[in-house]
């Protein structure tokens, strides 16, 4: 064995990194999230009656289906492969923490979109993604229908605050507490020096 390849050897692993199709969804995700909550909020707080309100809620409505289109793809690309495993330094605790959080926020890319779709469809307001096409029903138009989306597209937007703060905060955590480059297996750069 050559003196290189020794050398190689004795460095410690570097930490897997996701796939670059994973971490590019991550982030087109990420990026969607970041636009669709801040318009959420400045589009309920506009008159009802203002001119421009539809046009802003047609491109929430439209960033939210973006969002459930790109975790569908996430999702398989996720079962087609594999997610690197969580570093060994950090506990079993807070891996079975981070499991349970991701799987949240799963849920909760999906929830939310179908939620929000059900309260348009079922309230009689179709969808025109990005003023390209009308988006098919699937639902039927019924009141009752689509405020029950409403209000579960309401109370899940609370549980959506709670765990990407929470998702933020641990990668926070472990990257400037613990020391653990877990931003790197997002980003590629895991133990790249």
């Amino acid at each position: 064995m050559s003196r290189t390849s020794q050398s190689i050897s004795a460095l410690p692993s570097a930490s897997p990194t996701y796939s670059a199709t994973l971490r590019v969804l991550h982030w087109l995700t990420a990026l969607c999230m970041f636009v669709v909550i801040p318009l959420a909020w400045y589009m309920t707080s506009m008159d009802r009656h203002d001119p421009s309100r539809g046009n802003w809620v047609n491109l929430h409505k439209s960033i939210g289906l973006t969002v459930l289109l790109l975790t569908l793809i996430r999702v398989v690309t996720r079962l087609a492969g594999s997610a690197p495993p969580l570093p060994q330094s950090i506990p079993a605790f807070e891996q079975t923490l981070a499991h349970i959080g991701h799987g949240l926020l799963y849920l909760i890319l999906f929830a939310m979109p179908i939620s929000g779709y059900i309260n348009s469809y079922g309230g009689g307001h179709p969808v025109n993604w990005f003023w390209l096409f009308q988006v098919p029903a699937v639902v039927p138009q019924d009141k009752a229908l689509g405020h029950l989306g409403s209000r579960i597209h309401g109370l899940l937007a609370y549980l959506t605050y709670v765990l990407i703060a929470g998702h933020v905060l641990a990668v926070v955590y472990h990257q400037l507490i613990q020391r653990v480059d877990i931003l790197g297996r997002m980003t590629g750069r895991a133990g790249k020096r």
